[in-house]
């Protein structure tokens, strides 16, 4: 069985809030990456049967 071939996405936020997600990822010895790759597919399983919200009517 073959993995999934793997992609790249660039993402942009505050230097601070990358230094503190490091500092925690390495102490609980978990890769950025692992927990991104967890966040996603949570956000994915909790919002793939969701409707779209329709545009607001114009008043």
């Amino acid at each position: 069985m073959s993995e999934e071939k793997q992609v790249t996405y660039k993402m942009f936020l505050p230097e601070s809030l990358r230094a503190r997600f490091k500092s925690i990822c390495a102490l609980k010895g978990v890769s950025m990456n692992e927990i991104l790759v967890q966040l996603v597919q949570r956000w994915l399983e909790e919002n793939e049967n969701i409707s779209p919200v329709k545009g607001k009517e114009n008043k």
